[in-house]
């Protein structure tokens, strides 16, 4: 059974446009290869951090709309941490009561 999540990732604000595209398709790709749908991508921009991470005091943030089964988000999860110019990440599963209210 597929589950609902969403992911925000926090890129290196050093990437440009293309670069920071080619890691969303690389990760589009991880999760149609693991049955998985991509529902919406948004980009936020870069924006300046509360506090600096690895050094950096700015990034930029996109958030990331999925369905995936449960059993593969550990492997995704693996895939953005040994990606490079991903510092950050957090993934959340969106309840069912959110889903229906979304339709």
């Amino acid at each position: 059974m597929l589950g609902k999540y969403e992911t925000l990732l926090l890129l290196s604000p050093e990437l440009n446009t293309e670069e920071s595209n080619a890691i969303l398709e690389k990760f589009s790709g991880i999760l149609e290869r693991n049955k998985g749908q991509v529902i919406k991508n948004d980009d936020w921009g870069l924006k300046t951090l509360a506090y600096p991470v690895q050094k950096q005091t700015r990034g930029r943030y996109v958030r990331m709309e999925y369905s995936l089964p449960a059993a593969q988000v550990s492997e995704f999860e693996r895939n953005i941490r040994i990606t490079d110019g991903v510092f950050k990440f957090l993934t959340v599963k969106l309840d069912h009561e959110q889903e229906q209210e979304e339709k």
